[in-house]
């Protein structure tokens, strides 16, 4: 795993520059890392590059048993996108919308919502008026903390810029 963080690292992506960005680089097979405290979020704005599977959880604790939501991005073979409870099984929503696929020579962003009972994921930034995937829990849950693996044979990556998170970036 190969984190970059540098106040000068820019990325020109889609005619945007974005500064400040954190790129997490995962390979193949990883497990949850890289947890990162949102308890004062209620969204995150996420772009990922890669072949398929991409991983993101959403956790009350930094404990990989306190999973409360998965959000699958391009799953088997990047054929498909899910929403799940239970970490690599467990599909609760499911799309074949080619627009929540990954692209392996690009970063695509995904924005990931929730709340204490409903995860959304939506490709594009937030104030698209793009499709929604979004399943609702039988319970209340407090989501803390997020985190990244990958699936099990291709590597991923995924940028954090929470600067982007709080605007409207035309793609």
């Amino acid at each position: 795993m190969t984190v970059q963080r540098s106040p000068q690292f820019i990325i020109l992506i889609c005619g945007v520059f974005l500064s400040n960005c954190e790129v997490i680089d995962l390979g193949a097979g990883t497990s949850y890392t890289e947890f990162r405290n949102i308890q004062n979020q209620e969204s995150e704005l996420v772009w990922v590059k890669g072949r398929m599977g991409g991983v993101i959880g959403l956790f009350e604790s930094t404990n990989i048993s306190s999973l409360v939501f998965e959000v699958v991005i391009g799953g088997y073979a990047n054929s498909r996108s899910m929403l799940r409870v239970i970490s690599r099984g467990g599909d609760k929503a499911t799309t074949y919308d080619t627009q929540f696929l990954l692209n392996p020579n690009q970063y695509t962003p995904f924005w990931i919502k929730w709340t204490s009972s409903t995860v959304y994921l939506r490709p594009g930034t937030m104030d698209n008026n793009g499709p929604v995937l979004e399943w609702t829990r039988g319970d209340t849950v407090s989501v803390r903390y997020m985190a990244f693996r990958t699936g099990s044979t291709s590597a991923v990556k995924y940028m954090m810029n929470l600067s982007c998170s709080k605007t409207n970036i035309e793609i």
